[in-house]
């Protein structure tokens, strides 16, 4: 059974591991697919590939960190395809530098690259989601922005991909349109297998009660995070001073 017969994806950042096998696992159940790299030979490998494997997929070489590369992505999928159904954009940062060895360059990149190569194709996205009132978006990430000693760059975009997500989530959750993120480890080196089967799960018509959520691979391990909760607060009517917040400041690690 080819469960995505007759929907059309597009899958971002295909040359990377998650991406390639998104790509295959997608046009293998059925989807008609938009693959896009950056790295137009990249992307025709891939497409080849599909194509030989009895599916169907054309290559794409924008830039979707570029309104022009976005919306180039999405106008591809709708011409040659007919529509769009499903988005998965794959943006995993590779700048693990320590924070004071990390530029400004290549801050400015990790987020352009991996911030903004989600954020642009999945606007694009959503006005065609929201006009036909259905529609999938996940974003495949690292987990970097979980917290670990180097990599701040890298930890700032990724976390932006989950913020992204859970406020897309809310806005297009109104018209049909689901939203979720995966932020998978480099624990196992079948991964990537694990990553695309999810981000297929996501994206299955049954799974339209699925939204706003942050899941996790870590080697054998599919996991889900809780959204940010208060865990302690204080209350006084008015500002606080600076001596009243000697005193109630230390309530808050009680």
């Amino acid at each position: 059974m080819h469960r995505f017969q007759g929907k059309v994806a597009i899958v971002t950042g295909a040359g990377q591991d998650a991406g390639r096998a998104a790509s295959m696992l997608f046009a293998r159940e059925g989807a008609s697919v938009v693959v896009n790299d950056r790295d137009s030979g990249t992307a025709q490998r891939l497409v080849e590939e599909i194509v030989r494997s009895g599916g169907q997929a054309v290559p794409d070489s924008g830039d979707v960190s570029t309104a022009d590369g976005a919306e180039g992505v999405v106008a591809r999928a709708v011409e040659t395809f007919g529509g769009l159904d499903i988005l998965v954009n794959v943006c995993q940062p590779d700048c693990d530098r320590p924070l004071v060895e990390t530029t400004a360059e290549d801050f400015e990149r990790t987020v352009r690259l991996t911030l903004k190569g989600a954020f642009m194709p999945t606007r694009s996205a959503s006005v065609q989601f929201r006009q036909q009132r259905s529609g999938r978006v996940v974003s495949i990430t690292s987990n970097a922005g979980l917290g670990d000693s180097g990599g701040a760059s890298s930890a700032a975009a990724s976390e932006g991909i989950v913020g992204m997500t859970r406020t897309a989530a809310r806005d297009l959750g109104r018209y049909g349109v689901t939203c979720n993120a995966i932020a998978m480890s480099e624990a196992s080196d079948d991964g990537s297998q694990s990553v695309a089967s999810l981000a297929a799960t996501l994206c299955l018509d049954d799974s339209s009660h699925v939204n706003g959520i942050v899941f996790g691979v870590d080697g054998g391990d599919i996991l889900t995070y809780s959204n940010p909760a208060v865990v302690r607060s204080f209350h006084k009517w008015g500002p606080s001073t600076l001596d009243e917040m000697d005193l109630l400041f230390p309530s808050l690690f009680e």
